[in-house]
């Protein structure tokens, strides 16, 4: 297409006059006629096309081929212009050319309105005084004329807000006076590392829904230097604050810098958990073979977490070039099964208090329900991870050394000490804390430093306790995905540790749900009782307010193993904890610790895979509701079996792995069959 001000000149003729006197011009850039010129703010002038030759002249933003055209104009007032053409006979494109330099030359802007077929066209845009407006009137198709009433007016601009996706939109105005907001991200993606650390902000439990961004939000393009070459980028972690839920991301849109910038999203609490997917392409997600796999698709793309935790992590990395608009998502959580319990010691509020040495086989699932500690430049400075949460009490004063030796040592713990005397809602402080990257043994004694970043030694100064002092300890396993194999927590030093703090311990504790029946059973079992007077059965949907729906008689005073066995005849769907109070015939009381039961409804209640497709091995995921072995059974597409085996279950989450690599296929039919239900899903093999 050729420039208006490099158009050939063409013989003008008039087309058919309006009852006005106005007519449309065949061709504008030779001379404006008098006669097609339009008075703003008088009624519209009923004018037609001249059926002459098509004209070269650019159709604007929404135009079409170059077809018959006639044209008016009028000159700016420096208000805001609506021109509208109303009535139509057939279908027609509405052009506006604003000049600075008439008759064609000199283009600043072209408007155009093509609604199609007979309905009216109208633009609306801000003119500048003394400068020309040309309208063109063009015909679409194989229509020879069009009719229709065409008129100008103009008001004095509206000032206000003009984005319609701004909170503060302005229909009305017709003037954008900068005073736009727009709506901000619950949580945005950090840029930087904390602490020598690749974690740039604490650990979030909240099950939303909500949202969450790149560090430019919703209006503006992520950063440059996200991140290290070659070490991977910048992380933050979600963890839900339900029990029985798991986190659930969905982006509704993702662009970065294709085949630089990229996203990888972890099933887990940790940089390096298991991963989903790997997101950086210019137009959509990418990547279930790392971070630069090739399976594309569209938005919205939903990853559900299935790790134990119910977490995902997000690590993000840019390079020092270009940046895009990057991702918007909303977070919510679902239930699912496994997922956090709440009544692990993975949170301040589930310590287990101590008085001697500690030996534990596995470690928690992750952080818990409740983030407690996140300190910025004094460890811990991510949070945390895979963590377990003591109390002791110093019976005497003196030296109190605290020592993690790890079952593996290759195992990499971290550790955090509050106190003296400080509460859950109020830790302060660390007095003593090691985030340091070495593995084997860590604890106080060992140094006379307070704290260790990740690159010390992961030894810090002995405590000086009094008599009566109590301290929180929190010790944290690192690696990803719980893989630690346990740890000894040993206590030395001259100080002696209170061991009155302790509760009473049942020989037994036990709930099991069976679906058949919608009932929970309970169980326990005592090795000996003193003046027992009885057991207040309690139940809670949110862990923390119980309320007794049974009473059972205890045993009074025995050194008898004594079994006892009621029902809860009306669980709720959902998490339900149940505890028992011990009450003495004096009336004391103290209460055990708490069991809890996720009931799951059919939606949720299903068998997963991770990964799924898979290259060979794979996660199997799904609920049952007590202690019993399952069968797995795993049947090709042609409906032979491949794989046949009993695998021992316990209540809430199960899983197992999956290795399909040497079996031939690529597509298999997997059940799981629990004494309450059999679970089906179908599993993919690359």
């Amino acid at each position: 297409m050729k420039k208006l001000n490099t158009l050939l000149s063409f013989v003008l003729v008039l087309s058919v006059s309006s009852a006005f006197g106005q007519a449309l011009q065949d061709w504008p850039c030779t001379g404006l006629l008098a006669g097609s010129e339009i008075t703003p703010n008088t009624p519209c002038a009923n004018l037609s096309t001249a059926a002459v030759g098509a004209t070269d002249l650019d159709p604007g933003s929404c135009g079409s081929a170059n077809l018959d055209d006639g044209w008016a104009w009028f000159t700016g007032d420096g208000n805001t212009a609506t021109v509208d053409f109303t009535g139509l006979s057939a279908n027609g494109i509405l052009h506006v050319y604003e000049l600075t330099t008439p008759p064609c030359a000199g283009v600043l802007n072209v408007y155009c309105s093509n609604n199609g077929g007979t309905a009216d066209e109208s633009i609306t845009f801000p003119t500048t005084a003394g400068n020309t407006y040309l309208i063109r009137i063009q015909r679409n198709g194989s229509n020879a004329t069009i009719t229709g009433c065409l008129g100008v007016t103009t008001v004095a601009p509206i000032p206000g807000c003009t984005d319609p996706t701004a909170l503060n939109y302005n229909p009305a105005a017709t003037v954008d006076d900068g005073s736009c907001s727009y709506p901000g991200a619950d949580y945005i993606h950090p840029t930087v590392g904390a602490a020598g650390e690749f974690v740039g902000a604490c650990l979030v439990n909240d099950c939303g829904p909500f949202s969450y961004t790149d560090d430019g939000a919703l209006t503006g393009n992520y950063s440059t230097d996200i991140g290290t070459p070659g070490f991977g980028g910048i992380y933050r972690v979600f963890c839900p604050d339900q029990a029985g839920n798991c986190m659930q991301v969905t982006f509704t849109s993702f662009v970065t810098e294709a085949s630089w910038d990229y996203m990888l999203v972890k099933n887990g609490p940790t940089q390096n958990s298991p991963e989903f997917a790997a997101l950086h392409t210019a137009t959509a997600y990418a990547g279930i073979n790392g971070m630069h796999g090739n399976l594309t698709g569209s938005m919205p793309a939903t990853f559900t977490s299935t790790d134990a935790s119910g977490c995902l992590t997000f690590r993000f990395y840019s390079d020092n070039t270009v940046t895009a608009a990057g991702w918007a998502a909303t977070m919510q959580c679902v239930p699912c099964a496994g997922g956090p319990t709440g009544t692990e010691n993975s949170d301040c509020m589930m310590m287990t208090p101590l008085c001697n040495t500690y030996s534990l086989p596995g470690d928690a699932t992750g952080p818990g329900l409740t983030s407690d500690g996140c300190s910025f430049g004094t460890c811990p400075a991510g949070g945390e991870n895979h963590t377990n949460w003591f109390t002791v009490t110093a019976d005497n004063g003196g030296t109190l050394d605290i020592t993690i030796v790890p079952n593996d040592p290759a195992d990499d713990y971290d550790f955090t000490v509050y106190g003296p005397n400080v509460t859950c809602a109020a830790l302060g402080a660390p007095l003593r804390c090691s985030d340091a990257a070495v593995t084997g043994t860590t604890g106080t004694g060992g140094d006379t430093d307070f704290s260790e970043p990740a690159a010390g030694n992961g030894q810090v100064a002995t405590i000086n306790a009094n008599s009566g002092d109590s301290y929180i300890i929190v010790v944290d396993e690192w690696s990803p995905n719980a893989s630690g194999t346990g740890y000894d927590l040993n206590f030395s030093g001259t100080a002696t540790l209170d061991c009155s703090i302790l509760p009473v311990e049942l020989a037994k504790f036990d709930v099991e749900y069976y679906s058949d029946e919608h009932a929970t059973y309970l169980s326990w079992k005592t090795m000996s009782e003193l003046n027992n007077d009885r057991f207040e059965v309690q139940r809670s949907t949110d862990g923390v307010n119980f309320e007794t729906f049974q009473v059972i008689k205890g045993a009074g005073t025995t050194q008898m193993e004594t079994d006892y066995v009621t029902i809860d005849p009306d669980p709720v769907v959902g998490v339900n904890y149940y505890r028992l109070k011990q009450v003495d015939h004096n009336g004391a009381s103290r209460v055990s610790d708490v069991r809890s039961i996720n009931i799951l409804d059919d939606f949720y209640d299903i068998l997963a895979f991770t990964p799924n497709p898979t290259t060979g091995k794979t996660e199997v995921i799904f609920n049952a509701y007590k202690k019993e072995d399952v069968m797995l059974q795993v049947m090709s597409v042609e409906g032979s079996t491949v794989v046949k085996s009993m695998l021992p279950a316990v209540p809430g989450g199960n899983r197992f792995d999956l290795d399909l690599s040497e079996v031939e296929g690529n597509v298999f039919f997997v059940t799981i069959t629990t004494s309450n239900k059999t679970y089906s899903g179908k599993l993919i093999k690359r």
